[in-house]
């Protein structure tokens, strides 16, 4: 079911003192929580957990995840703390250069996270894409006055 990665990566947090400092949520569920976004994170995204910024803990927490808990778990209300707690022993046991960004992307989409949870549905909003460039000036005719001023037509001036 799980990878290598997220075994050793689940081990280690199971072994921390930041999941001993969780007492209100057992060790199963703490185990089944991270392996679920660790799993997230190596299978679907490709990217070792450290290496996530907002944008990858987003892509977990509002697309990827939901999907591991089934409407209405009782499970996913343990989430934010565990995933707290999971990033305070990342940053104790790695180099997280991009630390406040995940920390950040985390708060930001547990809302969105408990809902679809909640519902059953993922929470659908539009990401702002970038719109393609469009240059306002006409095009140059091949017969029209270049445009440098030399009274040539574009063709025999800087066409070529």
């Amino acid at each position: 079911m799980t990878s290598r990665e997220v075994t050793l990566d689940t081990a280690a947090f199971l072994d921390s003192s930041a999941s001993q400092s969780l007492t209100a949520v057992p060790r199963e569920d703490q185990k089944k929580i991270l392996e679920h976004f660790l799993a997230c994170a190596y299978e679907e995204l490709g990217v070792a957990p450290h290496k996530l910024d907002g944008e990858g803990m987003h892509a977990i927490l509002g697309h990827l995840l939901p999907g591991r808990f089934a409407r209405r778990d009782p499970l996913a209300a343990h989430v934010p703390e565990v995933l707290r707690a999971w990033l305070r022993h990342l940053e104790e046991t790695k180099v997280v250069s991009s630390a406040y960004e995940m920390r950040s992307g985390l708060e930001h989409t547990l809302g969105e996270f408990q809902t679809a949870v909640e519902t059953g549905e993922a929470v659908h909003h539009h990401h702002e894409r970038a719109q393609p460039f469009v240059h306002g000036a006409p095009k140059t005719g091949r017969n029209d006055p270049c445009p440098c001023g030399s009274g040539q037509k574009f063709t025999q001036c800087h066409l070529r």
